[in-house]
């Protein structure tokens, strides 16, 4: 019996294991957003119990195995191959909703969108991902950014309690008062906390939609679609509402028009302003983006209230697994609207050159209020280091032929390069989001040196034999 058909004998019955041959297709055995870095793995493991995932890491341990735990498949910057036992953790997907104490506990599979409805349809909110498939575990560890970092600052912030199992096969419970070793685990676990364990579940802070003032749980949200031709007008659009006001969360995007669009695979940009208050005070908080000179420059342009538990539905498509794709990502203080222009002008010099074979590929420009997160970040929450920065910007060329890697890497340094011309002026280091970091990225562009020091160190503690993947650790 090979050493891998055995990790059958160390589990429950009703522990999945799937052994793949070497000709497997891919996709039966493993499903990610991302093709990039991934083969077949040694094996696939779907416990069903917490002695599940305790014997899964103690047989790793034993035979020389890196396990790699996975939620909702968006961590596309971990290598999967031969070597890789691959953890699917959808049996620990459980929601349970407690209003009277302000909090949602979840298993460490959960996605989005199961705490996200879970939340909403009992009046309350969190601050988790603003993607539904997206897995909220992982999130977490990479700090987590949400919708609501204006008003109650990152994932990190928002734990009240984490059920982890470590290299040693152990099961901790930390909570923000935890001190000495498990301070320290749960420090490095809130913003660097990829290769520490397997997080069994989480609790985090809830909070009434009653104290945003929306009616019907629902809220207010405007979307200005411009062709090509108007990316100045929305560029200027967009930085007119910077930084924005506490309750608002701008998104800038673009992309090619769906193929149901009668601009079908053009390159279109939309503007979404979310609104998390009353309707009057969104409208005086979204001004520029009512008046005139936006609307007659639009193609479209719709005011809306959408239902919480659907505020995400409008990325659906960028869920969708398969394909190579891999994050450029980088956090700001500044933008200026020249820089966004020749951003764009990056991207429709791609599309004119790929064609239909890139149609998947994106760019999003996200922003919020940084007061709050400040605030917190001097109680030294986690490892997580850029509350300063109030800018995300993620781009992510799609393909599915792998000849395509270098001209979209060429997009994608690009594309960085130009959007941080602004903070680049300052002097401001570049800064990066864990969650979305690709291969080989720089690792102070994550974390400050400092910081990637003590993970190393706290990786000798709690990971020695490198049971789990760790960025910090790679050679």
């Amino acid at each position: 019996m090979s050493s891998v058909a055995s990790l059958r004998s160390s589990v429950s019955s009703t522990c999945e294991v799937i052994v793949p041959s070497p000709d497997s297709e891919l996709h039966s055995i493993v499903s990610r957003w991302s093709d990039a870095g991934v083969s077949l793995p040694a094996a696939v493991v779907v416990p069903s119990s917490e002695d599940d995932i305790v014997a899964a890491v103690n047989f790793a341990a034993q035979n020389g195995f890196q396990l790699i735990p996975a939620g909702g498949g968006h961590g596309s910057f971990v290598p999967i191959n031969n070597r890789t036992v691959y953890m699917d953790m959808k049996n620990f997907r459980s929601v349970e909703v407690d209003k009277s104490a302000g909090s949602v506990t979840f298993g460490g599979g959960a996605t989005t969108g199961e705490v996200l409805w879970s939340c909403a349809t009992n009046g309350l909110y969190a601050a988790i991902p603003n993607s539904n498939a997206v897995g909220v575990a992982g999130a977490f560890l990479g700090g987590g950014s949400s919708n609501f970092n204006a008003f109650h600052g990152f994932m990190i912030d928002n734990l009240i309690l984490l059920d982890i199992i470590t290299a040693s096969g152990s099961k901790l419970t930390l909570t923000p008062s935890s001190s000495d070793t498990e301070g320290e685990l749960l420090w490095a676990l809130r913003g660097g906390g990829f290769g520490f364990g397997i997080i069994v579940s989480l609790t985090l802070k809830a909070y009434p939609l009653a104290e945003l003032g929306i009616t019907d749980n629902k809220i207010w949200r405007r979307r200005l679609i411009f062709s090509a031709g108007a990316i100045s007008t929305a560029a200027e659009l967009y930085t007119k509402l910077l930084p924005p006001a506490v309750p608002l969360a701008p998104v800038l995007a673009f992309a090619r028009a769906p193929p149901n669009s009668p601009a079908k695979g053009a390159p279109s940009i939309v503007l979404t302003i979310t609104c998390f208050s009353p309707a009057a005070e969104a409208e005086n908080a979204a001004a520029a983006a009512l008046g005139s000179d936006a609307t007659e420059q639009a193609v479209s342009a719709e005011t809306m209230l959408v239902p919480l538990e659907e505020m995400n539905d409008g990325v659906a498509m960028l869920n969708a697994h398969g394909g190579f794709k891999e994050y450029y990502t980088c956090m700001l203080e500044q933008i200026s609207a020249t820089s966004i222009v020749k951003a764009f002008e990056q991207w429709r010099r791609f599309w004119e050159e790929t064609g239909t074979r890139t149609a998947g590929s994106y760019n999003v420009i996200g922003s919020w209020n940084t007061d709050e997160l400040l605030r917190i970040g001097s109680r030294n929450m986690g490892a997580f280091p850029w509350r300063r920065r109030g800018i995300f910007v993620q781009a992510t060329p799609t393909y599915h032929d792998a000849a395509l890697k270098e001209r979209a890497e060429v997009l994608g340094h690009g594309l960085m390069e130009v959007l941080r011309g602004k903070d680049t002026e300052k002097g401001r280091p570049k800064a990066g989001l864990a969650n979305n970091m690709k291969f080989g990225q720089d690792l102070e562009e994550l974390w400050e040196r400092g910081t990637i020091e003590k993970l190393r160190r706290l990786r000798q503690v709690w990971d020695k034999e490198g049971i789990f993947w760790s960025p910090v650790s790679r050679a």
